[in-house]
């Protein structure tokens, strides 16, 4: 009698031996399996509570509608403050955060990895990742402690500062420090720039030229966090480099310059295109090259990072020296973003370098 397989069923037939008194009987046993492979449920997490709310949304939107739908079933959780939700039909299902699953038709979903799309707070400083260890679900950026020291500019500095890459001269003040101009001016030179410790796209940032801009520079950074950084003007090149991990080997994109059409690349010129200009790939000495490429690949390693992440430096006029700036553990995945643009470069699509976040994730 024949069967009609579907076309993800394999046929098998098998012989079994059965001993009947001192025969032996054969019988053909023909059955049917499923090769199909079971979809991953990814749950990407977006929106945050920083001023990368918006850019946060636009970049899951993009993982969302990018993922290959016959390997991954993709739902879109929105993170704010203690509003975590699915939103389906224009309907709030309510994440349970004892287990980090939702309700959809009676069905109860579990999720097998998480795609961190939030840039900033929680995703980004370590906060929902070490809520997901303890868990035990797979996630696609870096480990709670990277993502916290990274996230703490002046840590980080201080870090990469003692492997002996060259960062620029800062100081680091805390809300309530009582702040002078000579406690700026005595240390640094202008022009400085002051910024949020921890925070991304350049939200609160301001140039500094002259010292009555001080003050209102230094309100505007403390508005977006507890801590700032006033760091020396390094006058240069803008060079980002992104790097990714799959099967484990270090994928280094092209290095990317970036001239603002501002007086620097601020959050404005970040996502409006016709403020700035991205040369893609740099045109740099093979040296510079070579260099800027190693450093990442070294600071990648030795920071412990995971999945795909950005390291942005000043190159230097005169010397040609780079300068680490910062490192971006859950950079913008928008289609106006520097790394999906890095990597389609490289000949790398967007939905192959999500599956690659998304499997390396899976086999930690």
């Amino acid at each position: 009698m024949s069967t009609l397989l579907g076309k993800d069923m394999k046929r098998i037939e098998c012989l079994i031996y059965t001993p009947k008194k001192h025969r032996t009987h054969i019988f053909s046993l023909t059955f049917a399996y499923q090769t199909r492979t079971m979809k991953k449920n990814v749950a990407i997490v977006a929106g945050g509570d920083s001023g990368e709310y918006e850019i946060s949304i636009k970049s899951a939107s993009v993982v969302r509608e990018t993922l290959d739908p016959n390997n991954y079933e993709a739902y879109l959780i929105h993170i704010r403050g203690n509003d975590w939700y699915y939103d389906e039909s224009d309907k709030k299902i309510a994440v349970d955060k004892n287990d980090f699953s939702i309700s959809v038709e009676n069905k109860k979903i579990l999720f097998d990895v998480v795609f961190c799309a939030i840039h900033g707070t929680p995703g980004e400083n370590g906060k929902l990742p070490s809520y997901f260890e303890m868990l035990g679900i797979p996630y696609t950026s870096s480990d709670f402690i990277t993502s916290a020291l990274t996230f703490n500019k002046n840590y980080c500095n201080r870090v990469v500062d003692s492997w002996g890459i060259n960062v620029a001269k800062s100081v680091q003040f805390f809300k309530g420090d009582k702040i002078t101009t000579d406690s700026i001016t005595e240390t640094l030179q202008l022009p400085v720039f002051i910024k949020p410790n921890g925070g991304g796209s350049s939200v609160g940032m301001s140039k500094v030229n002259k010292v009555e801009e001080l003050e209102s520079a230094i309100d505007k950074a403390f508005q977006e966090d507890d801590q700032i950084l006033v760091e020396e003007f390094i006058k240069g090149r803008e060079l980002t480099c992104g790097v990714i991990e799959s099967k484990g080997k270090i994928i280094v994109f092209p290095i990317c310059e970036i001239v603002s059409k501002k007086e620097f690349f601020d959050f404005e010129a970040k996502y409006k295109p016709s403020l700035a200009e991205e040369i893609l790939p740099a045109n740099i000495e093979i040296t510079t090259e070579t260099n800027i490429k190693g450093i990442s690949t070294f600071l990648y390693k030795k920071l412990n990072c995971k999945g795909v992440v950005r390291f942005d430096y000043i190159l230097t006029e005169e010397e040609q020296v780079p300068y680490f700036l910062e490192v971006n553990t859950v950079p913008g995945l928008t289609r106006e973003s520097i790394v999906p643009k890095m990597a389609k470069e490289m000949g790398i699509s967007l939905s192959a370098m999500f599956s690659m976040m998304i499997e390396d994730a899976l086999t930690r």
